[in-house]
């Protein structure tokens, strides 16, 4: 913890954690950015890319499931986009001929294993350096904070609906 900045001493382990969270989210995204720059991911944007992890690498999902897994309520913006540059290309159930298909293209897997990739490389690195107790800790708390915070987001959503 050598990089916590300037901490208020008032605030102590809750201004350090509070540091830790900003300055990690902010990392992750910085390196996810720089990521985006090869081959198989260029001339897409983050938020694109999560949508085409959203899809799915072999699935064919509507795009309510596709929505709903950004947790947004319509993606057809982004889909438009995506099919232009030819991530993912749409087509109507053959059940229900008003629900939108949506399925990734060979480009679009191609760019979804890169980005798998990316993250587990990502993953491994930063747990290379804990012992498997430290392993085993840090998840469990990560998976309590995560909790926490997808609670608050769906309060908000239930505010803003």
């Amino acid at each position: 913890m050598e990089n916590v900045g300037n901490i208020d001493e008032e605030r102590g382990d809750k201004a350090i954690v509070d540091t830790l969270l900003s300055d990690t989210f902010n990392s992750i995204l910085r390196i996810e950015e720089r990521s985006l720059k090869n081959r198989l991911t260029e001339g897409l944007s983050i938020a694109e890319l999560h949508t085409i992890v959203a899809v799915g690498l072999h699935e064919i999902n509507s795009m309510k499931v596709v929505a709903s897994r950004l947790d947004v309520t319509m993606a057809t913006a982004a889909m438009n986009k995506l099919e232009r540059k030819g991530f993912v290309e749409r087509s109507r159930s053959e059940i229900d001929r008003r629900q939108v298909l949506v399925q990734l293209t060979s480009k679009g897997r191609k760019a979804f294993r890169a980005h798998e990739s990316f993250h587990k490389k990502m993953v491994d690195s930063a747990l290379a350096a804990l012992t498997p107790e430290e392993e085993e800790l840090f998840v469990s708390a990560l998976g309590k904070i995560k909790d926490f915070f997808d609670k608050e987001s769906k309060q908000l959503n239930a505010v803003e609906a």
